[in-house]
């Protein structure tokens, strides 16, 4: 890492602690409606710089102190593919690049796939055996490129994918084998919704059942208070932020694709609270106890960006303001957060992990996952004002 970089991360830090006892007075959105095409082009540029520090094949994991660029990423460069495809859509200068680059990192994924259809967790070199929440989120990017370009390799890839996601379930619709940390995980319904949205485009019934097992499953987690046990990432964690609203994504999207409403209360039970705990904090930790308690002082910049899109989601399946506003508050706060000063710098346009950087979650790290997600925020922000439910066909496999 060059001089340069050290030096970046360690005013970052300095500047993160300075701004960190600040942030939660600030209680309005900022006003984003000028500047969010900025913030989007930064945030896309870099998810683009990302995949080059990796021959154009993969994202790399991210760019993080000391080590500069990490290893590809199976998992976040399969479920990039949408936001991706996405762009493309949208950008017409960038349509080939983006389309190309999601049909590499579709090609690349499918060069690694195991013979029993998962793929290996964590980034390439550092685990052999196969995860199912990795699994899933490459089955995302699958039935992505296949809803886009037809069937073909893809199509077989993610069939066998979603084979051994639903061998991996015991009885109950519970992933039991190959679990990350060896824990079950409620942010596993992420997978269920991989399922559901394959099993809906190759027609195939007993993976649309095994994903609404599993989203069964999910809501017998949740307490009386909207938390949702079994939901840390490893052992003795704590709940996080970015693992609760992958629970929430998960259930709403798997309701949008079977146009139902099965998962709705859960969802609003549990959004309902950290709505009301951002709006009296004026922040929300990354770390929760199941009554709610904060259990860090610091945030999860990717959390706060997958809760905005939650919230706009709501805002536009009940109607109710308050999730919108709630939404542009989150989005404000990460954006806030984002550096746009110099172009050439390799963390010109990304988001860390944490706020402040050095906090816990993905420290002195820019992880691909978060500038993903606020990519996505941004673009449910512009589909929410537009007023359309579903404003590409992208959207129920994005986020």
């Amino acid at each position: 890492m060059s001089a340069r970089a050290v030096a970046h991360f360690l005013a970052r830090s300095a500047n993160d602690w300075a701004r960190s006892s600040r942030l939660s007075r600030n209680r309005d959105a900022l006003a984003l409606d000028g500047l969010a095409p900025l913030h989007r082009q930064a945030a896309e540029r870099w998810l683009v710089r990302s995949i080059e520090a990796c021959e154009g094949r993969a994202s790399s994991k991210g760019y993080a102190f000391p080590r500069g660029w990490m290893p590809p990423y199976p998992e976040t460069s399969g479920y990039l593919i949408p936001t991706l495809l996405s762009m493309a859509r949208e950008n017409s200068d960038q349509h080939n690049l983006y389309l190309a680059t999601a049909e590499a990192i579709t090609t690349w994924l499918l060069s690694i796939q195991l013979a029993c259809g998962g793929f290996s967790g964590r980034e390439v070199g550092m685990q052999i055996e196969p995860d199912v929440f990795d699994t899933g989120m490459i089955l995302i990017g699958f039935s992505a490129m296949h809803a886009e370009a037809g069937g073909g390799s893809v199509t077989e890839g993610a069939s066998r994918a979603a084979d051994f996601l639903v061998n991996s379930m015991d009885a109950r619709g519970s992933f039991v084998r190959h679990l990350s940390h060896g824990l079950l995980h409620a942010y596993n319904v992420r997978s269920a919704w991989a399922l559901v949205a394959h099993g809906r485009l190759v027609q195939e019934q007993r993976f649309i059942e095994a994903g609404m097992a599993n989203a069964g499953w999910t809501r017998d987690q949740q307490n009386g208070a909207g938390f949702f046990a079994n939901n840390t990432f490893k052992r003795d964690g704590n709940a996080n932020t970015h693992g609760i609203a992958y629970v929430l994504q998960g259930l709403l999207q798997i309701d949008d694709i079977l146009e139902a409403q099965d998962n709705l209360e859960s969802v609003i039970r549990c959004a309902d609270v950290l709505q009301r705990l951002y709006a009296e904090h004026g922040w929300i930790a990354a770390e929760l106890a199941p009554d709610w308690k904060y259990l860090s002082r610091h945030i999860c910049l990717t959390g706060y960006a997958q809760l905005a899109i939650i919230f706009l989601r709501l805002f536009q399946t009940t109607g109710n303001d308050s999730y919108r506003a709630t939404a542009e508050r989150l989005i404000a706060d990460v954006a806030r957060t984002q550096d746009l000063r110099d172009p050439s710098a390799p963390h010109y346009g990304a988001i860390a992990g944490s706020f402040p950087i050095y906090g816990r979650y993905a420290p002195l790290q820019y992880p691909n996952w978060a500038t993903k997600f606020f990519v996505d925020a941004l673009i449910a922000k512009e589909h929410a004002e537009s007023g359309a439910s579903v404003a590409d066909p992208m959207q129920i496999y994005r986020g």
